[in-house]
């Protein structure tokens, strides 16, 4: 926490200067971020949950993970001068609709049932490409950062939120988050992107989806923000879409179904439907690429039962797209 907080702050500091954003903006916004990050690492490490969940009763956890989650919100909103009422009556019945749902109508056991397919909706469709949902919520002080804050501070709560509200209120059994993957995860995640490479970038070529464009490298700057673009990729983008589609769907689908290709396939297909209105809908070749991408991240996970291992597929694919080509 103490390195990832530091990190962030200088981020921070770096962004704000870049901008020439002033101190009384960007304290509030960086503390946030700080915060939301805090709370992020929460439901990765198991010891951090378990605390948790033995402070607190299932439904006073719901209640405090609801406040938890509109905090983050409230330090930034209100000494800004963004701060609106409707927005916190909107978050706050969002975070609470998902934080209570396993309380008012409780699920157990690793089948998928209807309470889970609700919350994964609830979780899925503020990610969804044109819907404005956290951008209504998160309004950025400073104009110039409007196109990427909604899809930072507001995405990252939705990890902290869904992944408490399946591992700690529902019990969701199956699920490793743990950060410290064994070396045989890592052999496994790094064999299946290079499987997927010779697969996936000649169809993305081939349908129209992109072009070979790899970027120069353009100074000592690069490799640092190869690093940073990577680590946001795993945290605001890898690592909630495997809970959800992996450690979520395709665990419960296969406990459903008792046939865990099945669930695989189900999996990678949702996956690659959630992409759709990404870049305009119908983006049908998005979502051809996310599906077969999601096989492969599918395998990973079958093969290791780590979200890490096929976060981190997921990432190198994220990386390998944004470093070699360009989206048309």
């Amino acid at each position: 926490m103490a390195v990832l907080n530091i990190g962030l702050a200088a981020a921070g500091w770096i962004y704000a200067t870049d901008y020439s954003v002033s101190a009384r903006i960007a304290v509030p916004v960086v503390s946030a971020f700080l915060l939301q990050a805090s709370l992020f690492l929460v439901p990765i490490f198991p010891a951090a949950r378990l605390r948790v969940e033995a402070r607190f009763l299932p439904a006073r956890l719901a209640l405090v993970l609801t406040a938890a989650s509109l905090l983050p919100f409230l330090i930034y909103s209100l000494p800004s001068g963004v701060f609106a009422w409707p927005a916190l009556l909107k978050l706050a019945a969002y975070c609470g609709a998902v934080a209570f749902l396993f309380i008012v109508a409780p699920a157990r056991g690793g089948k998928l049932t209807w309470q889970d397919a609700l919350a994964l909706t609830l979780l899925a469709v503020p990610m969804l490409g044109g819907v404005t949902f956290l951008r209504e919520i998160y309004i950025s002080p400073v104009p110039e950062i409007e196109p990427r804050f909604d899809r930072a501070l507001g995405k990252l709560m939705l990890f902290p939120l869904g992944a408490m509200a399946f591992l700690s209120l529902r019990q969701l059994p199956g699920v490793d988050l743990r950060p410290a993957p064994s070396l045989e995860d890592l052999k496994i995640g790094l064999k299946n992107y290079l499987l997927f490479l010779p697969v996936g970038a000649p169809l993305a070529i081939g349908i129209g989806f992109a072009s070979w464009a790899p970027r120069p490298w353009d100074g000592w700057t690069y490799p640092i923000e190869l690093a940073g673009h990577m680590l946001g990729a795993y945290l605001a983008i890898a690592l909630p879409e495997e809970l959800a589609f992996r450690g979520i769907a395709q665990n419960l689908l296969g406990g459903l179904l008792r046939k865990p290709l099945a669930a695989q396939l189900i999996a990678s297909l949702l996956f690659g439907l959630v992409h759709l209105p990404s870049g305009g809908f119908p983006n049908w070749r998005y979502a051809l690429l996310a599906t077969l991408a999601g096989l492969f991240y599918g395998r990973t996970w079958m093969k290791t039962g780590s979200i890490f291992a096929s976060a981190l597929v997921h990432t190198l694919v994220n990386l390998a797209w944004h470093v070699l080509f360009r989206t048309l």
